[in-house]
């Protein structure tokens, strides 16, 4: 194979980037976490992302994850996104692209990660995967038949903004009663902070729960009930073979996974579940990493 034997990966959070080269099989070269000042302007957004992938040219291609929806064809943002300093419509791959002077492929973090453990973790070999990221908010890829189901605009999977009641906690997105707030690490946190609790995270709350807490056991018992209902949501319609559960907040272990995966066989259909096989994440926090690395890989061969 002719030309650089690796591509770029980019995975952007509101606090950090993670960045690394990425080889073909998804192994991962030389992979860094720095701030990302995605609260700051675009500007200073955009010069973090330029001079992490500038210092690891020449490359084959650039891949990107970032939070919200985003066209699959033209690599934009299809609307505002909480904690990041970009306007709607900002031509993310094509800005990247130009200052960079390679093909880049951009994609919801979510899709990323997905696509990283569809192919170089928990769920290879899998035909139809669903990978579920519990962080600050929850997260949703989809893969089947080795493509991310995107849909239309980009937005499938957004089940961290799926309405769960008529009223409730207002959304950052503006929509009361998101999915994301009663089942998300920081909804969680603010419940707890909420019920008295003195707790600055999700890790708070979890820690106050192994410890007896009875009110941080009711919350966290609310929060995983209301996970496996959404989950199970996505179950019966996409009928997975391999469902994901990773993030932040999934390092919780057994104490999240069992009582979501209970949840889930409650309120799912055995003929969905019956099969269905449920593991965590394998590649952690490098998941978006190695998915967007792999992205970039496949936008150099279809082109």
């Amino acid at each position: 194979m002719s030309g650089p034997l690796h591509t770029i990966a980019l995975d952007l959070g509101g606090t950090d980037l993670k960045v690394a080269r990425v080889t073909r099989d998804g192994a991962l070269l030389d992979f860094a976490c720095v701030p990302s000042r995605a609260a700051e302007s675009a500007q200073a957004l955009l010069g973090t992302l330029v001079g992490a992938a500038r210092e690891r040219l020449p490359a084959a291609a650039l891949g990107i994850g970032c939070p919200g929806v985003i066209e699959p064809a033209s690599g934009a943002l299809v609307d505002e996104t909480p904690h990041l300093a970009l306007p709607k419509d900002f031509a993310l791959a094509a800005q990247l692209a130009g200052e960079l002077g390679v093909a880049v492929a951009a994609d919801n973090d979510a899709n990323c990660a997905a696509y990283g453990e569809h192919f170089a973790g928990a769920a290879r070999g899998a035909r139809v995967s669903v990978t579920i990221t519990v962080g600050t908010g929850i997260g949703c890829g989809i893969v089947v038949d080795g493509r991310v189901l995107r849909g239309a605009w980009g937005g499938a999977g957004e089940i961290s903004h799926m309405g769960q009641r008529s009223s409730g906690p207002r959304c950052k997105c503006g929509v009361e009663g998101c999915a994301e707030t009663t089942s998300g690490g920081e909804g969680l946190t603010h419940r707890a902070q909420a019920a008295g609790l003195a707790v600055g995270s999700a890790r708070d709350v979890f820690d106050r729960a192994a410890g007896g807490d009875a009110i941080a056991r009711r919350l966290i018992a609310e929060m995983t009930d209301a996970l496996g209902h959404q989950i199970a949501a996505v179950v019966q319609v996409v009928n997975p073979d391999v469902l994901v559960i990773g993030g932040g907040v999934a390092q919780a272990g057994d104490t999240l996974r069992v009582p979501v995966v209970a949840a889930l066989h409650r309120y799912a259909q055995h003929s969905h579940t019956a099969r269905l096989r449920v593991v965590p994440a394998e590649l952690g926090n490098k998941a978006g990493v190695v998915g967007a690395g792999l992205m970039a890989w496949e936008r150099v061969e279809v082109r």
